[in-house]
């Protein structure tokens, strides 16, 4: 389930995983013995053939809780975790699109208190004029954003990527080192939310660090690697990430190599398989990062 590279594997995840694979939810629960999690590195529940809810998120983080010592990996691949809808990308545009509107507004209320400023009366009109008439726009538009959000965010709580992400912040102390996600439909908007998870986690002064990613297959785009870039220059515990496969150009690739300027801790990073991308032109974009990082091995071919 984990392609590493070179001898970087834990010796506390050297013991077999637990497949569960191409099981619906009783059986899955049924076979996850929490008794017998000691003898095993983690659970592999990929390919369900029913949907993952909330008790069968919780039941799978109990069994790697119940693992011995070292962390857990968890491998969930090849199941569908996102909504079946655009809901997903409606909700990363409008997010982006609030902040900007936000934006907006701080400059066009600036404009209007700068007004005052104009020694020329009709000229402090028209600037104050134009102030108001941009807050009046974005005020109108931000309203629209909320009411749509609002929607939005009813329906994200309800997808599984949502009931398991959250499910793995609310655990008192994560035990899962390794995390396997491949082709599971997850889009930018999930990934916001797992690595603002990661970044809890890292923070918390118990329980294990999730130092291995997995996201192959994920139609994640470029704006999916801008939220990776950032999750790069805050952890301090991310050892390998992957993804291949996951629709991205060269501007993508430039966008998240960024994020490792200033991480230290990340040996590996697999971009392999992204047939959208311009390989020279992403070379060029690694060699430039890889003189402030030499320690990360980046996989691009």
């Amino acid at each position: 389930m984990i392609a590493y590279v070179g001898d970087s594997t834990p010796e506390a995840l050297a013991g077999p995983l637990l497949q569960l694979s191409r099981l619906g939810q009783k059986d899955v629960l049924s076979r996850l013995d929490v008794k017998e999690a000691p003898n095993f590195r983690g659970v592999d529940v990929s390919m369900l053939t029913d949907d993952l809810d909330i008790e069968l998120a919780g039941a799978v983080l109990e069994f790697c809780a119940a693992v011995a010592a070292g962390g857990a990996c968890l491998g969930i691949t090849h199941s569908d975790l996102g909504s079946g809808r655009d809901d997903e990308q409606r909700l990363f545009e409008l997010t982006v699109e609030r902040r900007r509107r936000e934006n907006e507004k701080v400059l066009a209320e600036k404009l209007k208190r700068d007004s005052s400023k104009e020694k020329d009366f009709s000229a402090a009109a028209a600037k104050r004029r134009q102030g108001q008439e941009g807050i009046d726009s974005a005020n109108a538009r931000l309203t629209t954003i909320d009411a749509d959000l609002t929607e939005l965010d009813r329906l994200k709580l309800q997808t599984p990527w949502y009931l398991l992400f959250s499910q793995i912040q609310c655990t008192p102390q994560n035990a899962i080192r390794e995390l396997d996600l491949s082709n599971c439909g997850l889009h930018a908007t999930g990934i916001g939310l797992l690595t603002q998870v990661l970044l809890d986690l890292e923070n918390r002064a118990e329980g294990v660090k999730m130092s291995w990613l997995i996201l192959d297959g994920n139609e994640l785009g470029d704006i999916g690697m801008g939220v990776l870039a950032s999750f790069l220059r805050l952890s301090k515990e991310i050892e390998g990430l992957q993804v291949r496969n996951v629709g991205i150009t060269e501007q993508g690739v430039s966008e998240l190599v960024a994020g490792l300027v200033t991480n230290r801790s990340l040996k590996l990073l697999d971009v392999r398989s992204n047939g959208l991308c311009d390989v020279e032109n992403a070379r060029i974009a690694i060699s430039g990062v890889q003189r402030f990082n030499t320690s990360v091995q980046i996989l691009l071919t």
